[in-house]
Protein backbone atom coordinates (compact mmCIF):
# COMPACT_ATOMS: atom_id res chain seq x y z
CA UNK A 1 0.00 0.00 0.00
CA UNK A 2 1.47 3.22 -1.01
CA UNK A 3 2.38 5.78 1.84
CA UNK A 4 -0.59 7.96 2.86
CA UNK A 5 0.52 12.02 1.59
CA UNK A 6 0.11 14.45 4.28
CA UNK A 7 -2.20 17.26 4.29
CA UNK A 8 0.85 19.75 4.58
CA UNK A 9 2.69 17.93 1.38
CA UNK A 10 -0.50 18.44 -0.22
CA UNK A 11 -1.42 21.98 0.76
CA UNK A 12 2.32 22.91 -0.71
CA UNK A 13 1.41 21.40 -4.16
CA UNK A 14 -1.72 23.33 -4.24
CA UNK A 15 0.01 26.56 -3.45
CA UNK A 16 3.03 25.53 -5.85
CA UNK A 17 -0.16 25.19 -8.90
CA UNK A 18 -1.62 28.51 -7.44
CA UNK A 19 1.19 30.54 -7.68
CA UNK A 20 1.91 29.08 -11.74
CA UNK A 21 -2.00 29.19 -12.58
CA UNK A 22 -1.67 32.51 -11.48
CA UNK A 23 1.69 33.47 -13.58
CA UNK A 24 -0.06 32.33 -16.57
CA UNK A 25 -3.14 33.72 -16.25
CA UNK A 26 -1.21 36.94 -16.01
CA UNK A 27 1.42 36.38 -18.86
CA UNK A 28 -1.24 36.14 -21.63
CA UNK A 29 0.22 37.09 -24.83
CA UNK A 30 2.68 39.33 -22.61
CA UNK A 31 6.53 38.69 -21.34
CA UNK A 32 6.80 36.80 -18.37
CA UNK A 33 9.70 39.62 -17.43
CA UNK A 34 7.14 41.97 -17.14
CA UNK A 35 4.99 40.04 -14.66
CA UNK A 36 5.51 40.92 -11.12
CA UNK A 37 5.97 38.72 -8.35
CA UNK A 38 3.17 40.88 -6.46
CA UNK A 39 0.50 40.10 -8.92
CA UNK A 40 0.80 36.84 -8.98
CA UNK A 41 0.90 36.86 -5.27
CA UNK A 42 -2.11 38.57 -5.18
CA UNK A 43 -4.12 36.36 -7.69
CA UNK A 44 -2.64 32.95 -6.24
CA UNK A 45 -4.08 34.34 -2.71
CA UNK A 46 -0.38 33.74 -1.33
CA UNK A 47 2.59 36.27 0.76
CA UNK A 48 5.75 36.94 -1.35
CA UNK A 49 7.05 34.60 1.56
CA UNK A 50 5.77 31.90 0.59
CA UNK A 51 6.44 32.45 -2.89
CA UNK A 52 10.12 32.97 -2.11
CA UNK A 53 10.07 30.00 -0.11
CA UNK A 54 9.03 27.47 -3.20
CA UNK A 55 10.54 29.78 -6.24
CA UNK A 56 13.40 31.79 -4.72
CA UNK A 57 13.80 33.30 -8.37
CA UNK A 58 10.81 34.54 -10.34
CA UNK A 59 11.86 32.58 -13.20
CA UNK A 60 12.17 28.69 -11.70
CA UNK A 61 8.16 29.57 -12.22
CA UNK A 62 9.12 28.92 -16.12
CA UNK A 63 10.88 25.71 -15.34
CA UNK A 64 8.37 24.74 -12.61
CA UNK A 65 6.34 25.11 -15.81
CA UNK A 66 8.03 22.95 -18.09
CA UNK A 67 8.74 20.55 -15.35
CA UNK A 68 4.32 19.99 -15.22
CA UNK A 69 4.67 20.03 -18.83
CA UNK A 70 6.66 17.38 -19.78
CA UNK A 71 4.57 14.94 -16.74
CA UNK A 72 1.47 15.85 -19.12
CA UNK A 73 3.20 14.97 -22.41
CA UNK A 74 4.45 11.50 -20.78
CA UNK A 75 0.91 10.45 -19.28
CA UNK A 76 -0.13 11.33 -22.85
CA UNK A 77 1.60 9.26 -24.70
CA UNK A 78 1.41 6.53 -22.10
CA UNK A 79 -2.36 6.91 -22.70
CA UNK A 80 -2.55 6.83 -26.37
CA UNK A 81 0.24 4.39 -26.86
CA UNK A 82 1.54 6.57 -29.89
CA UNK A 83 5.28 5.96 -31.12
CA UNK A 84 7.92 7.00 -33.36
CA UNK A 85 7.19 10.24 -35.56
CA UNK A 86 3.52 9.87 -34.26
CA UNK A 87 4.67 10.73 -30.56
CA UNK A 88 6.78 13.33 -31.60
CA UNK A 89 3.52 15.02 -33.52
CA UNK A 90 1.54 14.58 -30.17
CA UNK A 91 4.37 16.22 -28.34
CA UNK A 92 4.59 19.29 -31.07
CA UNK A 93 0.71 19.54 -31.03
CA UNK A 94 0.69 19.56 -26.93
CA UNK A 95 3.28 22.73 -27.51
CA UNK A 96 0.94 24.31 -30.31
CA UNK A 97 -2.59 23.60 -27.94
CA UNK A 98 -1.19 24.95 -24.53
CA UNK A 99 0.82 27.94 -26.38
CA UNK A 100 -2.91 29.16 -27.71
CA UNK A 101 -4.25 29.16 -24.43
CA UNK A 102 -0.74 31.12 -22.81
CA UNK A 103 0.60 32.52 -25.76
CA UNK A 104 3.63 34.37 -23.98
CA UNK A 105 4.86 31.35 -22.24
CA UNK A 106 6.89 29.95 -24.78
CA UNK A 107 8.38 32.44 -25.85
CA UNK A 108 9.08 33.38 -22.23
CA UNK A 109 10.77 30.19 -21.62
CA UNK A 110 13.00 30.15 -24.95
CA UNK A 111 14.05 33.77 -23.90
CA UNK A 112 14.83 32.40 -20.56
CA UNK A 113 16.98 29.42 -21.77
CA UNK A 114 18.71 31.72 -24.22
CA UNK A 115 19.88 34.00 -21.14
CA UNK A 116 20.32 30.62 -19.29
CA UNK A 117 22.77 29.43 -22.16
CA UNK A 118 21.97 25.96 -20.82
CA UNK A 119 19.09 23.69 -20.97
CA UNK A 120 17.95 23.85 -17.05
CA UNK A 121 17.45 21.29 -14.78
CA UNK A 122 13.73 20.62 -14.65
CA UNK A 123 12.52 19.59 -10.81
CA UNK A 124 11.21 16.54 -10.39
CA UNK A 125 7.82 16.58 -8.84
CA UNK A 126 6.77 15.27 -5.65
CA UNK A 127 4.64 12.58 -4.77
CA UNK A 128 1.92 15.12 -3.42
CA UNK A 129 1.98 17.11 -6.94
CA UNK A 130 1.67 14.00 -8.96
CA UNK A 131 -1.11 12.93 -6.98
CA UNK A 132 -3.28 15.93 -7.17
CA UNK A 133 -2.38 16.32 -10.98
CA UNK A 134 -2.97 12.62 -12.20
CA UNK A 135 -5.10 10.78 -9.41
CA UNK A 136 -6.17 8.30 -11.83
CA UNK A 137 -2.69 7.79 -13.04
CA UNK A 138 -0.95 4.37 -11.22
CA UNK A 139 2.45 4.21 -11.71
CA UNK A 140 3.69 7.56 -10.87
CA UNK A 141 6.89 6.61 -10.38
CA UNK A 142 7.48 6.82 -14.14
CA UNK A 143 5.80 10.17 -14.65
CA UNK A 144 8.75 11.69 -12.38
CA UNK A 145 11.55 9.58 -13.21
CA UNK A 146 10.82 10.55 -17.24
CA UNK A 147 11.84 13.76 -19.04
CA UNK A 148 11.74 15.88 -22.49
CA UNK A 149 15.40 14.51 -23.78
CA UNK A 150 13.77 10.53 -22.68
CA UNK A 151 10.61 10.93 -24.22
CA UNK A 152 12.19 12.46 -27.31
CA UNK A 153 15.18 9.44 -27.31
CA UNK A 154 12.25 7.06 -27.46
CA UNK A 155 10.55 8.37 -29.99
CA UNK A 156 13.71 8.42 -32.15
CA UNK A 157 14.70 5.01 -30.90
CA UNK A 158 10.98 3.94 -32.33
CA UNK A 159 11.56 5.44 -35.29
CA UNK A 160 14.74 3.40 -35.90
CA UNK A 161 12.93 0.20 -35.41
CA UNK A 162 10.82 1.37 -37.57
CA UNK A 163 12.49 1.63 -40.42
CA UNK A 164 11.52 5.71 -40.71
CA UNK A 165 14.55 7.67 -39.62
CA UNK A 166 16.47 9.08 -42.55
CA UNK A 167 19.27 7.40 -43.62
CA UNK A 168 21.69 10.26 -43.27
CA UNK A 169 21.07 10.91 -39.81
CA UNK A 170 22.16 9.37 -36.60
CA UNK A 171 20.03 8.68 -33.14
CA UNK A 172 21.76 11.02 -31.32
CA UNK A 173 21.73 13.94 -33.86
CA UNK A 174 18.31 13.33 -34.39
CA UNK A 175 17.71 13.94 -30.61
CA UNK A 176 19.32 17.36 -30.48
CA UNK A 177 17.42 18.38 -34.08
CA UNK A 178 14.03 17.38 -32.31
CA UNK A 179 15.42 19.99 -29.13
CA UNK A 180 15.90 22.22 -31.77
CA UNK A 181 12.98 22.19 -33.43
CA UNK A 182 10.80 21.87 -30.01
CA UNK A 183 12.05 25.57 -28.90
CA UNK A 184 12.81 26.90 -32.36
CA UNK A 185 10.51 26.06 -35.08
CA UNK A 186 8.07 27.84 -32.47
CA UNK A 187 10.09 30.83 -32.49
CA UNK A 188 10.43 30.73 -36.36
CA UNK A 189 6.61 30.69 -36.73
CA UNK A 190 6.44 33.03 -34.11
CA UNK A 191 8.52 35.21 -36.10
CA UNK A 192 7.36 34.80 -39.41
CA UNK A 193 4.22 35.31 -38.75
CA UNK A 194 2.82 32.59 -39.31
CA UNK A 195 -0.49 31.02 -37.39
CA UNK A 196 -0.46 27.40 -37.83
CA UNK A 197 2.44 26.09 -35.59
CA UNK A 198 2.00 23.08 -36.27
CA UNK A 199 2.24 23.02 -39.84
CA UNK A 200 5.63 24.94 -39.04
CA UNK A 201 6.70 21.86 -36.72
CA UNK A 202 5.56 19.73 -39.52
CA UNK A 203 8.05 21.27 -42.35
CA UNK A 204 10.79 20.87 -40.20
CA UNK A 205 10.07 17.40 -38.89
CA UNK A 206 10.18 16.34 -42.80
CA UNK A 207 14.13 16.63 -42.47
CA UNK A 208 14.37 13.15 -40.29
CA UNK A 209 11.90 11.48 -41.63
CA UNK A 210 12.87 8.65 -43.91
Amino acid sequence: MAEAISLREKKKAKTKFALLDAALELIGEGSFRNVLVEDICERAEVSKVTFFKFFPQKEELLIYYMSIWQAECFVELQMTGKRGWEAVRHIFAKVTRDTEKHPGIMLSLVSFLAEQKMHPCVPILSEAELSLRFPEQVGREAIRATDLHQMLQKCVQEAAEDGQLAIHVKEEEAIILLFTMFYGAYLTAHLFHVSDYMACYELHLKSLIR
